[in-house]
């Protein structure tokens, strides 16, 4: 009798041992929603994925990702269906970060069209040609343009302009200093649309992950920082 209740039982208790101390978190009433891959950094370990989910609220309760080498941008959103995140920079000139940034080394892709940077002793006036102005890089006389290699690269490549260097990443990434990126491992963008959870079995870290239905006891926590 005792191991037949063992067997019934067993799998609650993996399930409960899975969401101890994982339950959704945020840094702040309008921040993104944190759970598996992702874990705030007080969260145990069996809530993330790997040290490269780990996330972090600062003293303003922004949502802090570092990615290497200490590059730290804000998250302004998650969306674990499509395995993407969205970054941005505080200080608001996220073109001085990209260049230290070496995706190579973190869990994450981008999957953007190169995009070249560009000195331009004259103006241009807007962005219809595909590239955007980088105003924290630019002052009078030297405006600095992020222009998608694919793009009417001639009327950089033969005006009053120089080129400063290429980096892979969207032309829009230095315009609006926002950086959109995707994870392909691990695999949870399946169990997020079918409305499941995603995670370790028995919330150990293996080398594979699965679904499990969510229960009611799966509430959000605010970080305090």
């Amino acid at each position: 009798m005792s191991i037949l209740l063992f067997l019934v039982f067993f799998p609650l208790l993996s399930l409960g041992h899975t969401l101890e101390g994982c339950e959704d978190s945020s840094c702040n009433n309008d921040g993104p929603v944190i759970h598996f891959p992702f874990r705030l950094s007080h969260q145990p370990k069996h809530c993330g994925y790997d040290l490269g989910f780990e996330l972090h609220c600062n003293n303003k309760k922004d949502t802090i990702l570092e990615l290497p080498s200490s590059v730290h941008l804000v998250v302004e959103k998650i969306d674990y269906v499509s395995q993407q995140i969205h970054l941005y920079d505080p200080e608001e000139c996220i073109a001085t970060k990209l260049p230290k940034l070496n995706l190579s080394q973190s869990n994450f892709t981008n999957d953007d069209y190169p995009t070249d940077l560009f000195n331009c002793s004259a103006p241009f006036s807007d962005n219809n040609y595909g590239y955007y102005l980088v105003p924290c890089l630019s002052s009078p006389g030297y405006q600095v343009h992020a222009v998608t290699s694919t793009s009417r690269l001639q009327y950089f490549l033969y005006g009053p302009c120089t080129k400063i260097h290429q980096y892979p990443y969207s032309h829009s990434t230095f315009g609006e200093n926002k950086l959109q990126l995707n994870w392909l491992i691990p695999l949870c963008g399946n169990c997020e649309f079918k409305g499941m959870d995603c995670g370790f079995k028995n919330g150990t870290k293996l080398s594979e992950t699965h679904c499990f239905n969510r229960t009611m006891t799966h509430k959000g926590t605010i970080c305090m920082s």
